[in-house]
Order: structure tokens, then sequence, then C-alpha cells
């Protein structure tokens, strides 16, 4: 099984506008991939975590069911884990 595993450091809080801007871009990137993949037929199903401005989590899914998703999110964490090497 290959991995498209694709992290953007979004490094630590941001203390500028500039900082700011480049996670704001860097979040973008990865959505127009994902929408990408969404419209060529490669992407079928998703899930995704994000926090928001006030520290809410968030799970953004779109999969046939709940116990599919549930394993899909885990296999995208194990796979975070297992492939990437901190710089």
């Amino acid at each position: 099984m290959s991995s498209n595993l694709r992290v953007i450091k979004g490094g630590k809080k941001d203390v500028d506008e500039e900082a700011r801007e480049r996670r704001r871009e860097g979040m973008l990137e990865v959505l127009d991939e994902m929408k990408a993949r969404v419209e060529a037929g490669d992407m079928t199903e998703f899930v995704a975590a994000s926090i928001d401005s006030v520290g809410e989590v968030n799970i953004h899914i779109f999969a046939l069911d709940i116990p599919g998703a549930v394993g899909l999110f885990e296999i995208g964490k194990n796979t975070l884990l297992n492939s990437y090497d901190e710089e």
C-alpha cells in the first residue's frame, strides 16, 4: 500500500501577519490538492481533523459509514506516526 503522506509544517505559534498568511497558504494548498484528487476520482472518502481559531477540534468526514471513517482515521494516524521523520 502506498502512502500519500503530505505534511506542511505551520511552525510554532504565529507571531505576525506574515506567519499567519503562510499558514493559510499551506492549508489552502492541502485543500486544493484534496479537491483535485476528488475531481479526478482518485479520492472517494476522507476523514480530516482541524482546530479552529477558538481552539475547538473539528472532524470532517465523507465516508460510507462511521466504522469505516474511524478505520480511515486510525490508518491515517498510523501512517503519519510511522512515515514522518522530524527534521
